[in-house]
């Protein structure tokens, strides 16, 4: 074997171990999602899963803002990282860490006093008495994991940079406690409070472990530290506006599970909204694949934008332009082609995946998650390069594109199609509603690139949004002159 095989090797080694951290380091969501519904769905039925969904909407909003947070946070740190700004890096950091977890107990001490008129708001007392019981059971017990998750969430981050053993020991403490616990829970006597109580348990025996190893033991070396209170609005500004994407999408797909669920009670029935909840746990499989590549994607083109703003002559700034593009275009070959397979094991695994985590026999439950299913297939590839893209807009400051992709996706698409075509052809118009909102998205990014870039995107460097990277450079020039 040649020297030169030998390096590919290594390469092709080191960005499948990349892959495989930056899905550790974004799954906690889609994973507690994952345990919670099969759990649920399978012994408390399908009003157990219908409960879950009813209170969805209201768990999407409060991880909007640790979205906000740890996604704004994360994008700017990666830039200071690759810059070697690491002054910056500490202080956009422990910003992060304060107003994250000073919003996060703000958010939960209101959620908790207006607890039942939020309930009403989400259709909890719209259905059967025991969907009422089990959502406010679901309810009371999620909101003692808002403060818990936020620093979860940033300190996963940052140990992805240089601390990828402690992320998965996280990661294994986190899944190991909630699965272990809901497994004590089915045995000892199924129900809502206890489920919810294993999710609470998990994150806060995560937590201790972040806290022991990080921000005591291991204070001064590690990167994941919270090593000072830090409420300057300045270096929390720019966190702010490069995470309001982030916040956008999950408050918009909050606010569509709310209109989903308030129609579907209305128009069909409960099973539907059960089938639907048991889809997002089904949805929850590839969206750990998409969750983890749009990490890598916030990471790796992060630090090379860190590396055109950081170089110090032209040269080298074409050199880190050239990286940057072929980063961008292996980062794209391998998420369609990880689309690709993913889209064709949805299409194998709908039917058997519905009935694992509904063996009631709800046959209108039952078909709705097998035909969301479906849908999500179809759609999966479009969604994939739709959220790569987003992840560069807000690397280079792109915003305005961010928040237009964002309510297109993640609101008005979905829902249009979906309220239409259930109008048109039922359940099954209503389930096949998500694909065409993800075809349409990607076609609406199609026409925000060529806006930008004056012409019809062909390659790759098309995509690089000059426009926004040049603003980019020009303010990171005119901070150094500052310093």
């Amino acid at each position: 074997m040649t020297g030169l095989e030998n390096e590919t090797g290594r390469s092709r080694y080191r960005e499948a171990k990349t892959i495989f951290f930056a899905m550790i380091a974004e799954m906690d969501l889609v994973m507690k999602n994952l345990i919670n519904l099969f759990f649920i769905s399978h012994f408390l039925g399908a009003e157990g899963a219908a409960a879950y969904e009813v209170v969805m909407p209201c768990i999407m909003l409060v991880s909007a803002f640790v979205a906000l947070g740890y996604n704004g946070v994360q994008a700017v740190c990666a830039r200071d990282y690759g810059a070697s700004d690491f002054t910056m890096f500490e202080r956009h950091k422990n910003a992060g860490y304060t107003w994250l977890i000073m919003v996060m107990t703000a958010f939960t001490l209101l959620l908790t006093l207006f607890k039942e008129p939020v309930l009403d708001l989400l259709g909890a007392n719209d259905g059967s008495a025991a969907l009422a019981l089990l959502s406010r059971d679901c309810y009371s017990i999620f909101l003692f994991c808002f403060i818990p998750q936020s620093i979860f969430s940033l300190a996963v981050c940052f140990m992805y940079l240089e601390e990828r053993r402690q992320l998965l020991i996280t990661n294994l403490i986190l899944y190991g406690c909630i699965l272990a616990g809901n497994i004590v829970v089915t045995v000892s006597g199924p129900s809502m409070t206890g489920y919810m109580l294993m999710n609470v348990i998990g994150i806060a025996a995560a937590d201790l472990y972040i806290i022991l190893s990080c921000f005591i033991i291991r204070r001064k070396s590690s990167k994941a530290a919270f090593t000072a209170w830090n409420m300057r609005l300045a270096d929390i500004r720019e966190s702010f506006f490069t995470g309001l994407p982030d916040f956008m999408e999950y408050g918009f797909v909050g606010v569509l599970y709310l209109a989903e669920n308030l129609y579907l009670l209305t128009r069909f029935s409960e099973s539907v909204v059960a089938g639907v909840g048991v889809f997002e746990a089904i949805d929850n499989l590839p969206e750990v694949t998409c969750v983890g590549f749009s990490f890598l994607v916030t990471a790796m083109l992060g630090t090379r934008v860190g590396k055109v703003c950081g170089a110090s002559s032209d040269r080298d700034r074409d050199a880190a332009m050239k990286e940057l593009d072929e980063i961008a275009r292996r980062n794209t070959k391998g998420g369609v082609v990880g689309s690709l397979l993913v889209a064709a094991a949805l299409l194998l695994l709908a039917r058997p995946f519905s009935r694992l985590f509904l063996p009631s026999g709800d046959a209108v439950a039952t078909q709705s998650a097998i035909l969301l299913t479906v849908s999500c297939a179809i759609g999966f590839v479009f969604y994939m390069l739709n959220s790569e893209l987003v992840c560069y807009y807000k690397i280079v400051g792109a915003y305005i594109p961010a928040h237009i992709l964002f309510f297109a996706e993640a609101l008005l698409f979905p829902l249009g199609f979906k309220l239409m075509l259930g109008e048109l052809f039922g359940v099954t118009g209503f389930c096949f509603g998500g694909a065409a909102g993800e075809i349409a998205a990607f076609l609406l990014n199609l026409c925000i690139v060529w806006r930008t870039a004056g012409r019809f995107p062909r390659r790759i460097s098309d995509f690089r949004m000059d426009k926004y990277l040049q603003r980019l450079i020009q303010n990171h020039a005119k901070s150094e002159t500052e310093i």
